[in-house]
């Protein structure tokens, strides 16, 4: 669900079908929800509760305010249930990076295979400066996703400063590479990639 610049996101205080979203199949009911003062709602009463993304979301609380109601943190953010295909919508990932800091959500939801191959193409990529270096180092061992990943980046021109032994790890090899557009020459001149890199990758001479 993307999140709306304006509604209740922007308010200082929630209104009562921002409530009542929010709190939507929680433990907390409904009666409750429209009786508590503002500032009990908290993103530890988020938790606790049960409230999901979603009711977050539909609520119009993205990251910044929730920041104002005590997520510290982009790791407690992904730990409320966020994860890197929430940032896939550019009005949350500026968000993010405006209440955390581009390295420091980087740091907590680029951290798999699945979240480089979300967050690949997308325009959060230039919001928080994600690099394929970034993406596909996560992708060690994994080398359907390090594909879908080059997949949807720009073909032929998206490994500059990627060491080969990043494709090497992630498990890329030359069929995967020549179908993304990359030849020997641009492995080459965008990897620094050595004759033995080169063998190893799968090209021959």
């Amino acid at each position: 669900m993307a999140l709306r610049d304006q509604s209740c996101e922007t308010a200082l205080l929630l209104c009562a079908r921002a409530r009542l979203c929010l709190f939507h199949g929680t433990a907390v009911k409904p009666e409750a929800a429209l009786q508590m003062e503002d500032g009990a709602i908290t993103a530890q009463l988020l938790l606790t509760s049960g409230s999901k993304p979603t009711n977050m979301l539909t609520a119009g609380l993205g990251p910044v305010s929730l920041k104002k109601r005590g997520v510290e943190s982009a790791k407690q953010l992904r730990g409320l249930g966020f994860d890197a295909l929430h940032l896939c919508d550019p009005v949350f990932a500026h968000q993010a990076t405006l209440a955390f800091g581009a390295d420091d959500v980087k740091c907590e939801f680029i951290v798999s295979p699945g979240d480089a191959v979300a967050i690949a193409g997308s325009e959060a990529m230039h919001i928080m400066h994600v690099t394929a270096f970034e993406m596909l180092e996560v992708c060690v061992g994994s080398p359907a996703e390090a594909a879908a990943v080059l997949k949807q980046l720009p073909s032929g021109s998206s490994l500059s400063g990627v060491p080969a032994v990043v494709l090497l790890d992630a498990g890329l090899r030359s069929h995967a590479l020549v179908d993304n557009g990359y030849a020997i020459s641009q492995i080459v001149k965008q990897c620094n990639a050595s004759s033995k890199d080169l063998t190893k990758l799968g090209f021959s001479f």
